[in-house]
């Protein structure tokens, strides 16, 4: 039979004797962490958010089982809107602290601003069977939790809607889901990509700079944003934009074939441009504008191209006194699509030709577009000049 006694004063004895080293340590490693927090808010106060995501990446390395620690970086680097770096730094305070619901919700939240909208529903799922099991059937979210899992939902069915447009080839009605999807998110740059992608589809170039810089802004190493911006820039005529942009691509991988074949496509149509540029200065007519002709039918779909380069080919046909031609390239020119510069080319090679009175209805015709007072009265002379009896007012 074992005295109590003997038992207590052996269990005091040993107590006593234990080194407590393990528990100063202990004490001052949380004291550590501590002041490594307490550093990172007066960091962020001041808006030195650097500062203060080094500091609470220095108190993680001391307590990494701290789930408020990932949860304070993710604030910092949210204000920053690295909403990257954000996402894992919740996602590993949900990782520590899987029952915390705030933790969820802020996840939940920041999967919506980057386009994740069903990974966010999940989220808020979870949060719901955590509640149930912790204080019975039917609790139901919170005001704020029920805000945002609507907020996601209707994300959801937007984008579904806009993949599915963009799968049909409905592009219009893609980038009208987009739109409305994207109103959702601040960084979402697949989906944004796709949106895109639609506009380029439709024609609208502009819209795809416009977001392909987004992208970029966010995503400065994204190769296709890169292919895609060159593209439009090309189909707008602004081949030297198009080509830097080419070369940024290539500079991230010297091999993408995309970049690369639109590099050396561009770069060819440049060079043939200004051969022909060259020649006409050097009164090598006929040789300019082959070189012009061989441009426009590298890729004869490019009308930004083509169009300002027919009316240097009139031009040339007019200055060489093939006349006919002049007024039958300049008529290819207006039907296609009337312009004001269109209309003065083709008059000046009616005039040329002797075609005075077609010269006349086509001056006509032009001062018929919105033009300044300028090119207003500038046309009125020429006529009154040419055909000071035939012009009626």
């Amino acid at each position: 039979m074992i005295n109590n006694k003997i038992v207590r004063r052996l269990a005091l004895l040993l107590l006593v004797s234990t080194d407590t080293s393990c528990y100063v340590r202990a004490n001052e490693t949380a004291q550590a962490a501590g002041k490594l927090r307490s550093l990172a808010e007066i960091a962020v106060s001041e808006h030195r958010f650097e500062e203060a995501v080094s500091y609470y990446s220095q108190a993680i390395q001391i307590e990494p089982s701290n789930a408020s620690n990932y949860y304070k970086l993710f604030r910092v680097h949210n204000r920053m809107r690295n909403y990257v770096s954000a996402l894992s730094d919740i996602s590993k305070a949900v990782e520590a602290d899987p029952k915390q619901a705030e933790y969820r919700l802020q996840k939940a939240k920041l999967l919506v601003n980057l386009g994740r909208c069903d990974d966010a529903i999940e989220q808020y799922q979870v949060i719901h069977s955590n509640s149930i099991a912790a204080a019975g059937p039917n609790p139901g979210l919170n005001t704020d939790e029920q805000a945002g899992y609507d907020d996601a939902s209707h994300c959801a069915e937007k984008v579904n809607a806009a993949t599915a447009a963009f799968s049909k080839q409905d592009y219009n009605e893609a980038r009208r889901y987009f739109d409305m999807a994207l109103s959702h998110m601040e960084q979402a740059p697949d989906l944004l990509f796709m949106k895109a992608q639609a506009q380029y589809y439709l024609g609208d170039y502009f819209g795809v700079v416009s977001d392909t810089g987004k992208i970029l802004k966010v995503h400065s190493q994204n190769i296709a944003a890169y292919q895609l911006r060159g593209e439009a820039y090309f189909r707008i005529g602004e081949h030297d934009v198009a080509v830097q942009h080419f070369r940024e691509g290539l500079k991230l991988d010297p091999e993408h074939s995309g970049c690369k074949s639109a590099h050396k496509l561009v770069k060819s149509i440049m060079k043939k441009d200004k051969k022909g540029d060259d020649l006409i200065k050097a009164g090598k007519v006929s040789e300019a504008i082959e070189y012009w002709w061989q441009a426009i039918n590298i890729d004869s779909t490019h009308r930004a191209f083509a169009r300002p380069t027919i009316l240097k080919i009139v031009q040339a046909y007019t200055k060489s006194g093939d006349h006919v031609k002049a007024v039958e390239k300049a008529e290819e020119h207006v039907e296609e699509e009337e312009t004001l510069e269109g209309l003065f080319a083709l008059g000046d090679a009616q005039m040329g030709g002797d075609k005075f009175q077609e010269a006349i209805t086509t001056f006509q015709k032009a001062m018929e577009f919105e033009v300044s007072c300028f090119e207003y009265f500038a046309v009125v002379y020429l006529l009154v000049q040419y055909f000071p009896t035939n012009f009626v007012f």
